[in-house]
């Protein structure tokens, strides 16, 4: 029986589109046909498919807003925001074309009459597993990397958003690139599970939670995979009195309502100082009063709706069991009042004070636009407090102290740190988690090792017979 995914709206439930699910013989064909592919794309000369990757970039600029409103529909990411992540893919495109003729290998030093040196190769046909939360942005921030190494890339999108994946595999083809070496499966988490497991898929990039990474991880295992991670985040925001206090509460809101709080690097846990604590809180709740929850669509918006029923569920379930628990509720909680009898999925910006830090949405990863706070005296203090956690994904400090800034971001345990900062993000930036947040890394150099092999030639070159080792041989 044919399986089917409807792509649901979170703003009022209804179905935007049908698409019919790839079973196994699809999966299997579509990965031979990949890895055919591949070998054609890795012949050509780097130049061209440079010329094919930006190609690509400018089409995506071109049809970026077309782009946004498919992810807006699907996932409730307020369109002006899913209009600047269309814009930033079509930068990951160009930026990777001039990394495609940069495949550097090195000269090794070894002895004389010998030669030896390495090089980059592709791996073949590469996996990229989407999450729902950036679409269009993700697909092409980890797709372009091992397309430019010159690897044919399958693209799995989340089953709650795929829309824009199949418009940018559409514009790929458009721009030149050969056929089969970019492709989209639709699915669930089967199709993933599938893919991840197939003895010709060589490469995988997830992006995800940690439970499925450790199944993404397993299911590569047997075949010996290179696999990158990014998976989850809960991400302190360290706040120390001497701070510009105006700029620190202004990143606290944008650092969790941005999508939603549907970011992984998400500033989700507020350490703040005790000798400011209730100031700051008392101007974050009023900034958070001023933020405008509704219609995507609406320029006017700050904040759409989550993206699918059972985050939605998810989220509010955290927040009741957080204050049941012994949080104290300092604003918002649930539905926001104008749009309480209607369908859509919306949370209103929440802030818990967490009295304990065991508590479960003090600790686990809520995806939803909902900030904990905690308290410190000390550096050391907070420093311990913000490694209080097995994510590691991205961190922010406030301080006008420099010394105290630098100390600070080097004692924390995550692998995107930021100094007076909310999240910076670029194609040749490192982007990578530490502990449970993460595996490799799938920006700038760290990209072209996860999706590439290493190989060493060694030629002899010196004149004359090989020389006797063994005498009487």
């Amino acid at each position: 029986m044919e399986s089917k995914i409807d792509i649901l709206s979170p703003v009022d439930g209804s179905v935007i589109r049908t698409l019919k699910a790839a079973d196994d013989t699809e999966i299997g064909r579509t990965v031979e046909r990949a890895a055919a592919a591949q070998r054609r794309w890795a012949a050509l000369a780097p130049e061209r498919r440079s010329e094919i990757l930006w190609n690509w970039g400018s089409l995506v600029e071109r049809h970026s807003d077309e782009i946004a409103l498919l992810d807006t529909r699907s996932t409730g990411k307020v369109l002006r925001d899913s209009r600047a992540e269309a814009r930033r893919g079509a930068r990951h495109a160009r930026y990777w074309a001039g990394m495609a003729d940069k495949l550097y290998g090195q000269e090794l030093a070894d002895v004389g009459e010998r030669l030896s040196y390495s090089r980059r190769e592709p791996l073949g046909a590469y996996l990229v597993i989407l999450p729902w939360n950036a679409p269009a942005h993700a697909f092409m921030a980890r797709s372009s990397p091992p397309l430019a190494c010159g690897n044919s890339v399958i693209v799995k999108p989340s089953e709650l958003s795929p829309l824009s994946a199949l418009r940018l595999a559409e514009l790929a083809l458009e721009a030149g690139f050969p056929e089969d070496v970019l492709q989209v499966v639709v699915g669930d988490g089967r199709a993933g599970g599938a893919l991840c497991g197939h003895p010709q898929i060589r490469g995988v990039s997830f992006t995800g939670s940690p439970p499925t990474g450790r199944a993404v991880l397993r299911a590569a295992a047997d075949t010996f995979k290179k696999v990158t991670l990014e998976l989850g985040g809960k991400s302190p925001i360290v706040v120390f009195p001497d701070a510009d206090l105006d700029s620190a509460v202004r990143a606290a809101v944008q650092g969790i309502a941005t999508n939603a709080g549907q970011i992984c690097a998400a500033s989700s846990r507020l350490i703040v100082h005790r000798d400011v604590a209730r100031e700051f809180v008392d101007e974050l709740r009023r900034r958070f009063e001023r933020v405008v929850v509704g219609d995507p669509c609406d320029d006017a918006t700050h904040v759409g709706p989550i993206a699918c029923r059972r985050q939605y569920e998810r989220v509010l379930e955290l927040i009741r069991g957080g204050v049941a628990d012994g949080g104290s509720l300092v604003m918002g909680g649930g539905r926001p009042a104008h749009l309480a009898q209607g369908p859509g999925l919306y949370v209103a910006p929440t802030i818990v004070d967490t009295g304990d830090r065991r508590l479960p949405i003090a600790r686990e990863e809520v995806f939803g636009p909902v900030l904990t706070v905690d308290r410190f005296r000390t550096e050391e203090e907070a420093v311990a407090l913000a490694n209080d956690t097995e994510f590691g994904l991205a961190a922010y400090v406030w301080t006008r102290d420099s010394a105290r800034v630098l100390r600070v971001l080097h004692a924390l345990e995550a692998g995107v740190v930021h100094g007076n900062s909310t999240l910076v993000m670029d194609s040749g930036l490192p982007f990578g988690g530490f502990k449970s947040s993460g595996l490799g890394g799938a920006f700038g150099a760290d990209a072209v090792e996860g999706c590439t092999q290493t190989k060493r030639v060694t030629l002899r070159i010196g004149a004359g017979a090989l020389p006797q080792y063994w005498a009487g041989v």
